[in-house]
């Protein structure tokens, strides 16, 4: 689709809408030599040769739970191995600690495979815009790329020992998307039917898909398909190495085997086993092998039972003589799931358990070599490393004897991933150790093995601190990639981390309402805190580090202090509580404190309620918070998203506060007469912006850089001052969800981003350059303006701009008059409410206001002088930041009277109406309300116009005059001819419009 493609260059940064950062196809980062001292820093330039303003620098986290999703890109000559991280490819030599990082999946990473001669990578992921890539390995360049290879993603996948061949099985629809009948009727046990092959494509989204893709070819879809007709989801296919056209797969309860050929159906037969067969239970199932030099497949269980298949000549009624069935089931390891299992060329098959052990077996499954003491955790995946073509250092154990161990037990090295997150490499010398400690392998990769919320740059060293829901508080070093502190909260869930500004403390607020404060150096703890039972979800310290407010999910605010005890200074200070609050009545989305610049300490949060609330911190002995009031309305339909203390603005004009919005705008607010200084544009690429942080400490103006992250996907830049000009901000994709935190680190070189569930941190250098020249390069005036009206520079809706201005002069010094006019290219700010008007946005008295501010006080802090008159050029600027990113449709009055009625069931009452429109929010008169009907339907009684009864899309439709944006899609080809006469028409009925609009009270 193109809304995938789109989001596919959006994850490359590719140019597209606005400025993303420039820069290559999936870039991979260059290998420095061992003795390069900044062996660690990769290098800046990409395949494209653009520099960009993000780029990924270093990614910290594992996709832990993907079976079989490590592997061992190792030999003679390197120590790589290869894994994902969340929706990025990393190739990592496990040596000398370089990553370099395989970019342009929108989705997690759900399947990888590697070929046989370790050249060729293959990623597949899962979620809409879905893709699967080939990788050249040793340059890290995708060499084919199949986007929406299944309706909802991959969910496992194998690559043929011959390379041409890739076998995938589709993802099931997630819950919320399942269609009805998903999965299919299952068929009978040890049923066998022939496919249609491609003509089963179109059942792709009723049922799981298998598919094979001739990958080398030119074709983008596959060779042959069929749906899986089971409901039991399988989880895990794989080629036999014998013999490329057959094919196993299997779910929790059923096993498949299918045979497949070019330009034909697939065959496939499923073995029946029930529990009185072998008259014992048989556990759900793991994965499944194919055992060489014999007709046999084996398939583990989580109760660490084999069940072998095989031809069998006992007729039983069920199978034929070509069809594999159960012959005998094996007791493995009792009660501990089999996670993995595989067949090594030189080590015979390996068995991956629950229990964290890896053992060896012959054929016959007799152990010939176990791995008991790594201690890492449940097995996800085995890799062995490339081994000599001869193979004469790796001759199993007992090949030629078919006895037990033997003395000379030897294997390639190979990695074991865990659920734990841990990638551990074991030598199989390792077997004869004698000391547990000494068996249990070199830990080569640490990843996060659980939700990460949490993290926070420290502010005066190379330190980012990050925890995770498991309870762990880590303190990396990003410069040397080293663990620094760790430390572990018993039945405790960290949620957020916060430095202070002298960077001694390090505040960690919990699920349940706790917040610890800890010393930086040794993470040791000072003081805890706990005033409410509901998660902490912001953390703010004062500038000077002296106070501490945390925002809570139960929409309490808490202010600590550090200071002497009341009536007591022979103590030292200490942390104390001070006051409590619960001024929302919606969730709290931001809190800040003001900066240095302000006279007095004040504390700022804003709330989904769109109430802005000031407190004053009282500087008294006994502390304490006392809330200004008014409130600051900040929107009447938009949800603000998060607030940030805004001291950038120049001379004498630092006092303001920032709020962001669900609406795309950016609101900067004077916190000393409470007035809205500026609406600005805000970036648009994936979602409102919900987390905003400045780049450098102490920079202004063109120079300072905003970091911001949208709650999904979207990390970008954008530079000062906010004017909403689309050239002056970029945006990619930093992850495959929800973005939980971001930081910026102390010298803002680097920015850092963690992903929540996606169990990965990701690290990005910061180059604002291109976005400072993309903003250059897009023109300056009103040009980056302008491309953001209907038909740009040369359309009808510009012109009709400059008509209506013209004429708003000719208004203001007065219509009747024969006197000689002056226009000086100039209108007072009373005309723009009537001009917005004539362009179609409807302001509130409250938008008009705001405007009508931002105007007034755009001089203010240069020359404290106030402005009462606008250019053009002004107004355009204007018009652009103020409108409405989302039309007003039937849709959206729908959802107003759903609201008005509580959303109770049937329709609204006329007199619930009116009473609403004249008595609440912005009050509208009742000959107001006659005025506006007359204009709309050309009768002025309201009671001829609605029924006692008002339902809403009839009230849209045919009071309101509005259509279905689909309907005037559709009809816009058609309307192109008569362009000129509805222009006309337009500029009639606006003028009316400019001459009769209501002035603002």
């Amino acid at each position: 689709s193109l809304q995938g493609k789109a989001h596919f260059l959006l994850a490359l940064r590719v140019p597209i809408a606005g400025h993303f950062a420039g820069g290559g196809a999936m870039a991979m980062e260059n290998q420095p030599s061992e003795s390069d001292p900044n062996r660690f820093m990769p290098s800046n330039m990409s395949t494209g040769g653009d520099p960009q303003a993000l780029t990924l620098h270093w990614t910290l986290g594992i996709n832990k739970d993907v079976l079989g999703g490590v592997h061992n890109l190792s030999d003679s000559e390197s120590s790589d191995m290869f894994y994902a991280a969340a929706h990025t490819g990393v190739i990592f030599d496990y040596n000398t600690g370089v990553q370099r990082l395989l970019q342009g999946h929108v989705n997690p990473i759900s399947a990888t495979a590697v070929s046989k001669d370790k050249k060729w990578i293959v990623t597949a992921d899962t979620g809409p815009d879905s893709m699967m890539v080939v990788w050249e390995r040793e340059s890290g360049t995708p060499v084919k790329t199949f986007f929406n290879p299944h309706p909802y993603g991959v969910h496992a996948l194998d690559i043929a020992p011959k390379l041409q061949y890739l076998v995938t099985l589709s993802a099931p629809a997630p819950a919320s998307l399942e269609p009805a009948g998903a999965g299919g009727q299952g068929q009978e046990q040890g049923s066998r039917a022939p496919e249609q092959g491609k003509s089963q494509a179109k059942d792709a989204e009723d049922f799981q898909s298998i598919s094979v893709w001739d990958w080398p070819a030119d074709n983008d879809g596959p060779i042959c398909s069929a749906a899986v007709g089971t409901q039991d989801i399988q989880t895990c296919v794989l080629f036999n190495a014998w013999d490329t056209h057959e094919i196993a797969t299997n779910g929790k309860r059923r096993v498949f085997f299918w045979t497949w050929d070019v330009e034909q159906p697939f065959q496939f037969y499923s073995p029946a086993l029930a529990p009185r067969d072998f008259k014992q239970r048989i556990g759900d199932y793991t994965q499944t092998i194919f055992l060489p030099d014999s007709t046999q497949a084996a398939t583990g269980t989580i109760d660490g039972d084999v069940v072998i298949w095989d031809l069998s000549l006992i007729v039983d009624g069920l199978s034929r003589p070509d069809e594999r069935r159960a012959v005998k089931i094996i007791k493995l390891c009792p009660d501990v799931s089999l996670n993995v299992l595989q067949v090594h060329e030189k080590a015979r098959v390996v068995i991956g358990t629950a229990d964290g052990a890896v053992r060896f077996y012959d054929y016959q499954f007799r152990v010939q070599a176990w791995f008991e003491d790594l201690s890492a955790g449940s097995v996800k995946s085995i890799s062995f490393e490339k081994s000599n073509d001869d193979g004469e250092d790796y001759e199993p154990a007992g090949a030629s004897s078919g006895v037990g161990v033997e003395d000379d037990f030897k294997c390639p090295n190979f990695l074991v991933s865990t659920g734990s997150a841990l990638v551990v490499l074991v030598e199989s010398r390792l077997f004869y150790e004698l000391s547990p400690d000494n068996r249990r392998g070199r830990l080569v990769l640490q990843g996060l093995d659980s939700p990460v919320h949490g993290l926070c740059c420290h502010p005066q060293f190379p330190l980012v601190a990050v925890c995770g829901y498991s309870g762990f508080l880590h303190m990396w070093n990003y410069n040397t990639r080293a663990l620094h502190l760790v430390k572990i909260f018993e039945k405790l869930v960290p949620h957020i981390l916060q430095f202070s500004p002298d960077g001694k403390l390090l505040a960690v607020g919990f699920t349940n309402g706790f917040c610890k404060l800890l010393k930086s150096t040794d993470l040791s703890e000072v003081v805890s805190f706990r005033d409410s039972r509901d998660c902490v979800t912001h953390i703010a310290f004062s500038s000077d580090s002296s106070h501490l407010a945390l925002a809570h999910a139960d929409r309490s605010l808490c202010l600590y202090r550090y200071a002497y005890r009341p009536n007591d200074k022979n103590y030292p200070k200490e942390w104390m509580y001070s006051a409590r609050h619960k001024s929302h009545w919606r969730p709290i989305v931001g809190l800040c404190f003001s900066g240095p610049e302000s006279e007095k300490l004040r504390l700022f949060s804003v709330g989904e309620d769109r109430r802005l609330v000031e407190y004053t911190v009282k500087s008294s002995e006994f502390g304490g918070l006392q809330i200004v009031s008014p409130d600051t309305v900040v929107d009447q339909e938009a949800r603000p998203t998060g607030c940030i203390w805004y001291p950038a603005g120049g001379k004498g004009d630092n006092q303001k506060v920032l709020t962001m919005n669900d609406e795309y705008k950016f609101k900067i607010w004077n916190t000393v007469n409470r007035s809205c200084r500026k609406t600005a544009l805000a970036p648009t690429y994936g979602g409102p912006i919900t987390k905003m942080t400045p780049v450098y400490k102490d920079a202004d103006g063109e120079d300072q850089f905003m970091l911001y992250a949208t709650h999904e996907k979207v990390l970008g830049l954008v530079q000062l001052p906010l004017d909403g000009n689309p050239n002056k901000c970029m945006g990619l994709i930093a992850h495959p969800g929800q973005i939980s935190a971001i930081s910026v680190d102390y010298q803002g070189q680097y920015a850092f981003t963690c992903g929540g569930s996606d169990l990965t941190v990701n690290q990005w250098l910061i180059d604002p350059q291109p976005v400072a020249n993309a903003s250059v390069m897009g023109g300056s005036g009103i040009e980056p303006f302008v491309k953001l009206v209907d038909g740009g520079e040369d359309g009808v809706f510009f012109c009709d701009m400059k008509d209506y201005f013209y004429y708003s002069q000719i208004r203001s010094q007065d219509e009747n008059t024969t006197k000689a006019r002056v226009l000086d290219g100039m209108i007072p700010v009373e005309e723009i409410p009537h001009l917005m008007c004539a362009l179609g946005y409807f302001p509130t008295q409250l938008e008009i206001t705001n405007m009508t501010n931002e105007v007034k006080y755009s001089m203010f802090a240069e020359s404290g002088e106030y402005v009462d008159r606008i250019g053009f050029e002004d107004l355009v600027k204007l018009y652009v930041n103020h409108r409405p990113v989302f039309a007003v449709g039937p849709e959206q009055i729908k959802q107003a009277f759903e609201a008005m009625k509580h959303y109770e069931p049937g329709p609204l009452s006329r007199d619930a109406l009116l009473n609403l429109l004249t008595k609440h929010g912005e009050k509208m008169s009742e000959e107001e309300l006659e005025r506006c009907f007359e204009a709309l339907v050309g009768d002025p009684s309201i009671h001829r116009v609605l029924e006692d009864e008002v339902d809403a899309l009839d009230f849209a439709h045919n009071v309101l005059g509005l259509a279905e944006a689909e309907a005037e899609e559709s009809q816009a080809a058609g309307e192109a001819s008569v362009d000129a006469e509805r222009s006309e028409f337009a500029g009639q009925t606006t003028m009316m419009a400019l001459s009769s609009t209501v002035p603002p009270q």
